[in-house]
Protein backbone atom coordinates (compact mmCIF):
# COMPACT_ATOMS: atom_id res chain seq x y z
CA UNK A 1 0.00 0.00 0.00
CA UNK A 2 1.17 3.55 -0.94
CA UNK A 3 2.20 5.59 2.03
CA UNK A 4 -0.15 8.27 1.31
CA UNK A 5 -3.44 6.24 1.40
CA UNK A 6 -2.10 5.05 5.12
CA UNK A 7 -1.70 8.61 6.14
CA UNK A 8 -5.68 9.02 4.99
CA UNK A 9 -6.71 5.59 7.00
CA UNK A 10 -5.26 6.87 9.86
CA UNK A 11 -6.36 10.70 9.58
CA UNK A 12 -9.85 8.62 8.55
CA UNK A 13 -9.73 6.60 11.63
CA UNK A 14 -8.56 8.97 14.09
CA UNK A 15 -11.90 11.45 13.11
CA UNK A 16 -14.49 8.35 13.30
CA UNK A 17 -12.98 7.20 16.82
CA UNK A 18 -13.45 10.77 18.23
CA UNK A 19 -16.88 10.80 17.21
CA UNK A 20 -17.62 8.18 18.38
CA UNK A 21 -16.45 8.00 21.65
CA UNK A 22 -18.01 11.36 21.52
CA UNK A 23 -21.25 9.82 20.78
CA UNK A 24 -21.09 7.52 23.83
CA UNK A 25 -19.86 9.43 26.50
CA UNK A 26 -16.56 8.04 26.99
CA UNK A 27 -15.17 11.83 26.78
CA UNK A 28 -15.57 12.85 31.34
CA UNK A 29 -14.20 16.15 31.10
CA UNK A 30 -13.57 18.80 29.13
CA UNK A 31 -11.31 22.32 30.42
CA UNK A 32 -12.24 25.56 30.22
CA UNK A 33 -10.99 28.84 32.01
CA UNK A 34 -10.19 26.90 35.16
CA UNK A 35 -13.93 25.17 34.64
CA UNK A 36 -14.86 21.43 34.85
CA UNK A 37 -17.51 20.72 31.77
CA UNK A 38 -19.20 17.16 33.01
CA UNK A 39 -21.20 15.26 30.17
CA UNK A 40 -24.04 13.42 31.01
CA UNK A 41 -22.01 10.25 31.52
CA UNK A 42 -20.24 11.49 34.03
CA UNK A 43 -23.04 13.42 36.02
CA UNK A 44 -24.17 10.12 36.79
CA UNK A 45 -21.31 8.66 37.93
CA UNK A 46 -20.78 11.33 40.37
CA UNK A 47 -24.67 11.19 41.78
CA UNK A 48 -23.57 7.44 42.35
CA UNK A 49 -20.47 7.67 43.94
CA UNK A 50 -19.53 11.49 44.71
CA UNK A 51 -17.38 13.88 43.74
CA UNK A 52 -14.25 13.10 45.52
CA UNK A 53 -13.74 9.21 44.56
CA UNK A 54 -14.31 10.83 40.52
CA UNK A 55 -12.36 13.55 41.26
CA UNK A 56 -9.46 10.77 42.58
CA UNK A 57 -10.18 8.70 39.52
CA UNK A 58 -10.27 11.58 36.98
CA UNK A 59 -6.25 12.18 38.06
CA UNK A 60 -5.39 8.40 37.84
CA UNK A 61 -2.82 7.22 35.47
CA UNK A 62 -4.49 4.20 34.97
CA UNK A 63 -7.70 6.25 34.05
CA UNK A 64 -5.69 7.98 31.12
CA UNK A 65 -3.83 5.33 29.74
CA UNK A 66 -7.39 3.41 29.44
CA UNK A 67 -8.85 6.63 28.03
CA UNK A 68 -5.77 6.44 25.14
CA UNK A 69 -5.60 2.98 24.98
CA UNK A 70 -9.94 2.98 24.34
CA UNK A 71 -8.97 5.80 21.46
CA UNK A 72 -6.18 3.96 20.06
CA UNK A 73 -8.46 0.65 19.79
CA UNK A 74 -11.45 1.89 18.26
CA UNK A 75 -8.90 3.82 15.81
CA UNK A 76 -7.41 0.63 15.06
CA UNK A 77 -11.22 -0.63 14.28
CA UNK A 78 -12.51 1.72 11.79
CA UNK A 79 -8.44 1.77 10.26
CA UNK A 80 -9.44 -1.83 9.60
CA UNK A 81 -12.53 -1.40 8.07
CA UNK A 82 -11.42 1.83 5.89
CA UNK A 83 -8.61 -0.52 4.52
CA UNK A 84 -11.01 -3.40 4.16
CA UNK A 85 -13.70 -0.90 2.13
CA UNK A 86 -10.50 0.01 -0.07
CA UNK A 87 -9.16 -3.58 -0.48
CA UNK A 88 -12.86 -4.64 -1.82
CA UNK A 89 -13.20 -1.50 -4.28
CA UNK A 90 -9.73 -2.45 -5.47
CA UNK A 91 -10.52 -6.19 -5.71
CA UNK A 92 -13.95 -5.46 -7.61
CA UNK A 93 -11.97 -3.24 -10.17
CA UNK A 94 -9.01 -5.72 -10.44
CA UNK A 95 -11.53 -8.72 -11.18
CA UNK A 96 -13.03 -6.65 -14.05
CA UNK A 97 -9.68 -6.28 -15.38
CA UNK A 98 -9.26 -9.62 -14.99
CA UNK A 99 -12.67 -10.62 -17.02
CA UNK A 100 -11.56 -8.39 -19.51
CA UNK A 101 -7.69 -9.98 -20.20
CA UNK A 102 -9.88 -14.19 -20.05
CA UNK A 103 -12.14 -12.86 -22.63
CA UNK A 104 -9.77 -11.13 -24.92
CA UNK A 105 -7.57 -13.78 -24.23
CA UNK A 106 -4.36 -11.23 -23.31
CA UNK A 107 -2.13 -11.14 -20.89
CA UNK A 108 -2.13 -9.35 -17.21
CA UNK A 109 0.61 -7.06 -15.96
CA UNK A 110 1.12 -8.70 -12.37
CA UNK A 111 2.97 -5.46 -11.37
CA UNK A 112 -0.63 -3.81 -10.40
CA UNK A 113 -2.35 -6.35 -8.97
CA UNK A 114 -2.79 -6.83 -5.53
CA UNK A 115 -0.82 -10.23 -3.95
CA UNK A 116 -4.25 -12.59 -4.24
CA UNK A 117 -4.96 -11.31 -7.72
CA UNK A 118 -2.09 -12.22 -8.34
CA UNK A 119 -1.96 -15.23 -6.85
CA UNK A 120 -5.90 -15.47 -8.63
CA UNK A 121 -4.17 -14.52 -12.03
CA UNK A 122 -1.28 -17.33 -11.62
CA UNK A 123 -3.91 -20.32 -10.59
CA UNK A 124 -5.62 -19.08 -14.01
CA UNK A 125 -2.72 -18.93 -16.01
CA UNK A 126 -1.60 -22.67 -14.93
CA UNK A 127 -5.26 -23.25 -15.63
CA UNK A 128 -5.20 -22.29 -19.01
CA UNK A 129 -1.87 -23.40 -19.80
CA UNK A 130 -3.18 -27.32 -18.56
CA UNK A 131 -6.19 -26.82 -20.83
CA UNK A 132 -3.79 -26.25 -23.70
CA UNK A 133 -1.99 -29.05 -22.55
CA UNK A 134 -5.17 -31.32 -22.83
CA UNK A 135 -6.17 -30.00 -25.83
CA UNK A 136 -2.73 -30.62 -27.37
CA UNK A 137 -2.67 -34.24 -26.24
CA UNK A 138 -6.32 -35.13 -27.07
CA UNK A 139 -5.26 -33.60 -30.77
CA UNK A 140 -2.11 -35.75 -30.60
CA UNK A 141 -4.42 -38.69 -29.69
CA UNK A 142 -6.26 -38.04 -32.75
CA UNK A 143 -3.93 -37.78 -35.18
CA UNK A 144 -2.05 -40.89 -33.72
CA UNK A 145 -5.74 -42.59 -34.63
CA UNK A 146 -5.92 -40.86 -37.56
CA UNK A 147 -2.23 -42.32 -38.39
CA UNK A 148 -3.04 -45.40 -36.94
CA UNK A 149 -6.22 -45.72 -39.23
CA UNK A 150 -3.93 -44.99 -42.11
CA UNK A 151 -1.01 -47.21 -41.91
CA UNK A 152 -3.39 -50.60 -41.06
CA UNK A 153 -5.41 -50.15 -44.11
CA UNK A 154 -2.50 -49.48 -46.46
CA UNK A 155 -0.41 -52.49 -45.15
CA UNK A 156 -3.77 -54.67 -45.00
CA UNK A 157 -4.76 -53.70 -48.45
CA UNK A 158 -0.98 -54.38 -50.33
CA UNK A 159 -1.01 -57.72 -49.44
CA UNK A 160 -4.90 -58.27 -49.79
CA UNK A 161 -4.78 -57.48 -53.32
CA UNK A 162 -1.80 -59.23 -54.06
CA UNK A 163 -3.51 -62.53 -52.91
CA UNK A 164 -6.59 -61.06 -54.54
CA UNK A 165 -4.88 -60.84 -57.77
CA UNK A 166 -2.79 -64.07 -57.56
CA UNK A 167 -6.49 -65.70 -56.66
CA UNK A 168 -8.01 -64.96 -59.59
CA UNK A 169 -5.22 -66.16 -61.84
CA UNK A 170 -6.10 -69.12 -60.41
CA UNK A 171 -9.31 -69.04 -59.76
CA UNK A 172 -9.79 -67.97 -63.88
CA UNK A 173 -7.15 -71.20 -65.24
CA UNK A 174 -5.27 -68.39 -66.48
CA UNK A 175 -1.82 -70.28 -65.24
CA UNK A 176 0.08 -71.78 -67.83
CA UNK A 177 1.07 -75.33 -66.38
CA UNK A 178 1.74 -76.83 -62.20
CA UNK A 179 4.81 -74.91 -62.08
CA UNK A 180 3.20 -71.74 -62.96
CA UNK A 181 0.26 -72.43 -60.11
CA UNK A 182 2.84 -73.81 -57.64
CA UNK A 183 4.34 -70.42 -57.55
CA UNK A 184 1.19 -68.56 -57.01
CA UNK A 185 0.61 -70.59 -54.33
CA UNK A 186 3.47 -69.94 -52.80
CA UNK A 187 3.48 -66.25 -53.45
CA UNK A 188 -0.27 -66.41 -52.51
CA UNK A 189 0.62 -68.51 -48.73
CA UNK A 190 3.50 -65.75 -48.21
CA UNK A 191 1.34 -62.47 -48.73
CA UNK A 192 -0.92 -64.44 -46.57
CA UNK A 193 1.24 -65.45 -43.70
CA UNK A 194 2.84 -61.33 -43.91
CA UNK A 195 -0.74 -60.47 -43.59
CA UNK A 196 -1.12 -62.72 -40.62
CA UNK A 197 1.84 -61.67 -38.73
CA UNK A 198 0.74 -57.75 -39.60
CA UNK A 199 -2.96 -58.76 -37.27
CA UNK A 200 -0.62 -60.37 -34.93
CA UNK A 201 1.76 -57.69 -34.28
CA UNK A 202 -0.92 -54.91 -34.11
CA UNK A 203 -3.24 -57.16 -31.60
CA UNK A 204 -0.17 -57.15 -29.42
CA UNK A 205 0.74 -53.50 -29.71
CA UNK A 206 -2.58 -52.90 -28.61
CA UNK A 207 -2.86 -55.13 -25.75
CA UNK A 208 0.31 -53.83 -24.17
CA UNK A 209 -0.66 -50.24 -24.54
CA UNK A 210 -4.04 -51.16 -23.01
CA UNK A 211 -4.37 -50.42 -19.24
CA UNK A 212 -5.53 -53.52 -18.10
CA UNK A 213 -2.50 -55.73 -19.49
CA UNK A 214 -0.41 -57.52 -16.92
CA UNK A 215 3.01 -58.15 -16.31
CA UNK A 216 3.76 -61.66 -14.80
CA UNK A 217 7.02 -61.13 -13.37
CA UNK A 218 9.97 -64.02 -12.83
CA UNK A 219 13.76 -64.07 -12.23
CA UNK A 220 15.33 -64.26 -15.19
CA UNK A 221 18.65 -64.85 -16.25
CA UNK A 222 19.51 -62.43 -19.16
CA UNK A 223 22.80 -64.12 -20.41
CA UNK A 224 21.15 -67.47 -20.47
CA UNK A 225 17.97 -66.21 -22.68
CA UNK A 226 20.38 -64.47 -24.91
CA UNK A 227 21.70 -67.62 -25.32
CA UNK A 228 19.16 -69.29 -26.11
CA UNK A 229 17.66 -66.69 -28.51
CA UNK A 230 21.46 -66.68 -30.55
CA UNK A 231 21.04 -70.70 -31.10
CA UNK A 232 17.49 -69.91 -32.39
CA UNK A 233 18.82 -67.40 -35.05
CA UNK A 234 22.12 -68.76 -36.05
CA UNK A 235 20.26 -70.58 -38.71
CA UNK A 236 18.37 -67.97 -40.12
CA UNK A 237 21.79 -65.79 -39.48
CA UNK A 238 23.59 -68.47 -41.36
CA UNK A 239 21.16 -68.65 -44.44
CA UNK A 240 21.97 -65.16 -45.15
CA UNK A 241 25.72 -65.26 -44.71
CA UNK A 242 25.44 -63.37 -40.75
CA UNK A 243 27.91 -64.05 -38.12
CA UNK A 244 26.62 -63.42 -34.52
CA UNK A 245 28.78 -62.82 -31.88
CA UNK A 246 28.39 -62.49 -28.25
CA UNK A 247 30.20 -60.53 -26.13
CA UNK A 248 29.40 -61.04 -21.99
CA UNK A 249 30.89 -59.58 -19.08
CA UNK A 250 29.25 -60.79 -16.67
CA UNK A 251 27.57 -64.49 -16.00
CA UNK A 252 25.06 -63.87 -13.67
CA UNK A 253 22.76 -61.00 -15.13
CA UNK A 254 18.79 -61.44 -13.22
CA UNK A 255 16.19 -59.24 -13.94
CA UNK A 256 12.40 -59.17 -12.58
CA UNK A 257 10.41 -59.38 -15.63
CA UNK A 258 7.67 -61.86 -17.98
CA UNK A 259 9.67 -64.27 -19.90
CA UNK A 260 7.46 -64.05 -22.82
CA UNK A 261 7.33 -60.60 -23.71
CA UNK A 262 11.19 -60.46 -22.64
CA UNK A 263 11.64 -63.21 -25.04
CA UNK A 264 9.51 -61.00 -28.02
CA UNK A 265 11.09 -57.68 -27.24
CA UNK A 266 14.86 -59.13 -28.28
CA UNK A 267 13.06 -61.70 -30.51
CA UNK A 268 12.18 -58.27 -32.63
CA UNK A 269 15.49 -56.94 -31.89
CA UNK A 270 17.00 -59.45 -33.47
CA UNK A 271 14.63 -59.74 -36.53
CA UNK A 272 15.37 -56.02 -36.96
CA UNK A 273 19.15 -57.17 -37.09
CA UNK A 274 18.75 -59.62 -39.78
CA UNK A 275 16.38 -57.59 -41.64
CA UNK A 276 18.43 -54.50 -41.96
CA UNK A 277 22.38 -55.84 -41.23
CA UNK A 278 22.44 -58.62 -44.05
CA UNK A 279 25.06 -55.95 -45.84
CA UNK A 280 27.22 -55.78 -42.62
CA UNK A 281 27.84 -59.41 -42.14
CA UNK A 282 28.01 -59.33 -38.54
CA UNK A 283 25.74 -58.94 -35.68
CA UNK A 284 26.77 -58.36 -32.08
CA UNK A 285 24.97 -58.98 -28.77
CA UNK A 286 26.52 -57.91 -25.61
CA UNK A 287 25.56 -57.97 -22.21
CA UNK A 288 26.98 -56.14 -18.79
CA UNK A 289 25.74 -54.86 -15.43
CA UNK A 290 26.00 -50.77 -14.75
CA UNK A 291 24.34 -48.26 -12.32
CA UNK A 292 21.95 -51.30 -11.04
CA UNK A 293 20.86 -51.90 -14.76
CA UNK A 294 21.40 -54.68 -17.09
CA UNK A 295 22.64 -53.24 -20.39
CA UNK A 296 21.99 -55.37 -23.23
CA UNK A 297 23.24 -54.44 -26.86
CA UNK A 298 21.80 -55.83 -30.30
CA UNK A 299 24.44 -54.50 -33.33
CA UNK A 300 24.07 -54.58 -36.79
CA UNK A 301 26.30 -53.28 -39.10
CA UNK A 302 24.68 -51.74 -42.68
CA UNK A 303 23.64 -48.63 -43.54
CA UNK A 304 23.71 -45.69 -41.42
CA UNK A 305 20.22 -43.75 -40.30
CA UNK A 306 20.33 -40.56 -40.02
CA UNK A 307 20.13 -38.65 -36.78
CA UNK A 308 17.23 -36.90 -37.14
CA UNK A 309 15.23 -40.55 -37.83
CA UNK A 310 17.17 -42.45 -34.65
CA UNK A 311 14.03 -40.74 -32.23
CA UNK A 312 10.95 -41.92 -34.57
CA UNK A 313 12.28 -45.53 -35.09
CA UNK A 314 10.15 -46.73 -32.36
CA UNK A 315 7.14 -44.99 -33.25
CA UNK A 316 4.10 -47.28 -34.89
CA UNK A 317 4.63 -48.37 -38.53
CA UNK A 318 7.65 -46.19 -39.02
CA UNK A 319 9.87 -47.64 -41.25
CA UNK A 320 13.05 -45.40 -42.66
CA UNK A 321 12.47 -47.12 -45.55
CA UNK A 322 10.22 -44.32 -47.00
CA UNK A 323 8.83 -46.37 -50.05
CA UNK A 324 7.81 -49.04 -47.54
CA UNK A 325 9.09 -52.10 -49.48
CA UNK A 326 11.09 -53.65 -46.53
CA UNK A 327 9.16 -56.72 -45.22
CA UNK A 328 8.53 -55.68 -41.69
CA UNK A 329 5.10 -54.72 -40.22
CA UNK A 330 6.64 -51.39 -38.62
CA UNK A 331 5.45 -52.47 -35.62
CA UNK A 332 8.61 -54.29 -34.40
CA UNK A 333 9.99 -51.48 -32.30
CA UNK A 334 6.94 -50.35 -31.19
CA UNK A 335 6.31 -53.24 -29.28
CA UNK A 336 9.97 -53.46 -28.25
CA UNK A 337 9.37 -49.89 -26.51
CA UNK A 338 6.35 -50.88 -24.80
CA UNK A 339 7.66 -53.76 -23.22
CA UNK A 340 10.49 -52.42 -21.62
CA UNK A 341 8.98 -49.50 -20.86
CA UNK A 342 6.30 -51.99 -19.10
CA UNK A 343 9.51 -53.39 -17.21
CA UNK A 344 10.61 -49.86 -15.94
CA UNK A 345 12.82 -49.91 -18.41
CA UNK A 346 14.45 -47.98 -21.21
CA UNK A 347 15.11 -48.25 -25.11
CA UNK A 348 17.04 -45.96 -27.47
CA UNK A 349 19.09 -46.57 -30.77
CA UNK A 350 22.26 -45.17 -32.13
CA UNK A 351 23.98 -45.38 -35.68
CA UNK A 352 27.65 -44.25 -36.49
CA UNK A 353 29.95 -45.46 -39.24
CA UNK A 354 27.39 -47.84 -40.49
CA UNK A 355 27.03 -49.46 -36.94
CA UNK A 356 23.52 -49.19 -35.51
CA UNK A 357 23.16 -50.32 -31.58
CA UNK A 358 20.09 -50.86 -29.97
CA UNK A 359 20.59 -50.68 -26.25
CA UNK A 360 18.08 -51.80 -23.78
CA UNK A 361 18.31 -50.80 -19.98
CA UNK A 362 15.99 -53.17 -17.37
CA UNK A 363 16.47 -53.06 -13.70
CA UNK A 364 18.65 -55.70 -11.90
CA UNK A 365 16.61 -57.86 -9.76
CA UNK A 366 17.18 -58.23 -5.91
CA UNK A 367 16.89 -61.28 -5.16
Amino acid sequence: MHPLQIIIFALLSWAASFIALRSIGLWLVSVKNDSVVLTGTTTRFIDLFGYGRYDKLLNSPWLIMLKYLGIFAVALVFFIFFYWLYKQRLLRKQLRQINVAIAEDQPMEQESLIPEIVQLEESIEKMRAHQAELIEQEQEAQQAKNDLITNVSHDLRTPLTSILGYLSYIHEDRYRDEVELRHYTELVYGKARRLHKLIDDLFDYTRLESAEFQIKEDTLDMVELLRQLVSEYERSAAEKDIQIVEKYTVENLKVMGDGMQIMRLFENLFSNALRYGASGKKIEISAKKEAGMAIIEVSNYGAEIPASELPQLFDRFYKVDKNRTTTGTGLGLAIAKSIVERHGGNVFAASKKGKTTFTVELPLSNL
